[in-house]
């Protein structure tokens, strides 16, 4: 086996810091290399590997010129680290892990599937970092040979702190792949955006994030997601996905506002996060009790519609409609006459009990106010939503929260 100890013209690669979880059990050398695998420079990797492998023989080292060879289709050289890993005193199923690895890359799936089933028998002798590959590499199997399983990619996401980007990334993607076929829209398009956000220059992942979009009426990213697909030179990028998203461009409402999951998730944001903020921030019953007081709690209500109308109003603004600003105050005075119905009488009798001597029986009643308190909330944002409905109906606004996709 050649190996090879140059690594002086190699370019550089900035390892993250502080080092993540899947980086920190290597050499700065192995860091270096699995950092280019993961950004697709396999030669840099395979020859910083083999290089370190030489100056301090591992099997760290050896796993990893093994995997930048299978990418880079050098099969025989590969098989030639298998016999290195053996001599070097790899286990028994840490060897079946990589055999299952190569005959994956060398298109024998019946040796892949039956070394997978080998390393799953005696899986608990691996560390957790080769348990998470080994579950990764079932669930890919798995797919490749079109057994739509969740379960051993979301094992695999267990450990996902020590799965590299690349590896998450795809995780999430056939996971998303699978509930898409599934029509479970929603867990589809978060599958999506995970997989995006651990690898953003994936074309399927944008493919698979504009049908969960589409479908579970998440509407921001679908422009771009079906650019990027339609320009892709991505090899599994095909005629076939090409089709459809433009099928989906054809679909989306031309209207230059359009009320779907995104917005609706904006709204509730703007909402409800002063008042989450104030609950979250509370550390000990000391805390709540001086912090969680009737005024606050108006203060926050009046502060939140303030902020929900702006939202509408700039959210709403494209539509260019004069009496736009009429309506919303309308809304809003609307809203203030909920906040008086559910809300005030709520926030006044709302009385803290002593900090020092608190009994139970009062501490039940405090929280028995404030779930009062909550529930006023939870009805203002209510008439809320109801007014934005009304206001969809005359100025003839999409909803687009979902669609059912026919098969």
């Amino acid at each position: 086996m050649k190996k090879s100890n140059n690594t002086s013209k190699l370019p550089q690669i900035a390892v993250p810091q502080p080092t993540p979880s899947w980086l920190q059990n290597f050499t700065p050398p192995l860091q270096q290399a699995r950092c280019f695998s993961n950004n697709d420079q396999d030669k840099e990797a395979l020859t910083l590997a083999l290089a370190e492998h030489k100056r301090q023989p591992s099997l760290d080292s050896l796993e990893q010129a093994f995997d930048s060879s299978l990418v880079l289709e050098q099969f025989k050289q590969a098989k030639a680290l298998l016999k290195e890993m053996k001599k070097l005193g790899a286990s028994d199923v840490f060897l079946n892990l990589q055999k299952a690895t190569y005959y994956m890359a060398t298109e024998k799936l019946a040796l892949a599937k039956r070394y997978v089933k080998q390393a799953l028998l005696h899986k608990n002798q691996l560390d957790n970092r080769h348990r998470a590959y080994l579950y990764f590499t079932q669930g890919i199997l798995s797919f490749i040979q079109n057994k739509l399983e969740t379960l051993p990619i979301t094992q695999a996401l267990h450990y996902d702190y020590l799965l590299m980007p690349s590896e998450r990334g795809m995780c999430y993607l056939v996971r998303g792949l699978i509930r898409l076929d599934r029509e479970a829209y929603e867990a589809a398009y978060q599958d999506a955006q995970s997989s995006l956000h651990a690898r953003p220059q994936n074309d399927v992942a944008h493919y698979l994030r504009a049908m969960a979009g589409y479908y579970s009426g998440h509407l921001t990213h679908l422009q771009q997601d079906t650019q990027i697909v339609l320009q892709s030179q991505d090899e599994l990028i095909g005629k076939t996905m090409k089709s459809t998203v433009r099928q989906l461009q054809n679909a989306l409402p031309k209207e230059p506002v359009v009320i779907n999951k995104d917005f609706m998730n904006n709204l509730r944001h703007r909402f409800f996060d002063d008042v989450d903020d104030m609950i979250d921030t509370t550390e000990d019953l000391d805390d709540c009790l001086a912090t969680w007081t009737g005024p606050r709690f108006e203060n926050k209500m009046g502060s939140i519609i303030l902020k929900s109308m702006e939202y509408l109003r700039e959210a709403l603004s494209p539509l260019n409609k004069p009496d736009l600003d009429e309506k919303l105050k309308e809304i809003q005075e609307y809203l203030q006459l909920c906040v008086d119905k559910y809300f005030t009488q709520a926030c006044l009798d709302l009385i803290a009990p002593s900090r020092t001597d608190a009994t139970l029986e009062q501490l039940h009643a405090w929280r028995k106010q404030i779930l009062l308190i909550m529930d006023g909330y939870d009805k203002v944002y209510q008439a809320l939503v109801d007014k934005l409905e009304e206001l969809a109906v005359v100025y003839q606004i999409p909803v687009f929260l979902g669609k059912k996709k026919k098969k």
